[in-house]
């Protein structure tokens, strides 16, 4: 199960993921996550923090993120990785793509 919050902070927006992002939630998370695809005026944030797993469609919708802020001159940036999450991500080579909150 997945739940995704989105909100403003600072005047970046913050796209909060907490469960699971599977293939079965990818979808799902597709859908939420429109309100990001819509901005192209600030940065995104994705909160980790609260993330459980990571599968690679979850990575591929993370990396659509990603081009999508790129492509507008924007920074994409992962926070709260928690340290099986940072592997996978480095794993796939994506963990070089972004900037790294804690």
């Amino acid at each position: 199960m997945l739940d995704i919050t989105i909100y403003e902070q600072e005047g970046r927006l913050v796209a909060a993921l907490n469960g699971d992002l599977d293939n079965a939630a990818s979808s799902k998370a597709e859908r939420s996550l429109v309100p990001v695809f819509e901005r192209t005026d600030s940065d995104i944030v994705i909160d980790l923090t609260k993330l459980n797993y990571i599968s690679s469609s979850g990575l591929r919708i993370v990396l659509k993120v990603f081009k999508h802020v790129r492509c507008n001159g924007k920074k994409a940036i992962l926070k709260g990785m928690k340290q099986d999450i940072e592997e996978v991500f480095f794993l796939s080579g994506f963990l070089q793509l972004f900037e790294i909150e804690d």
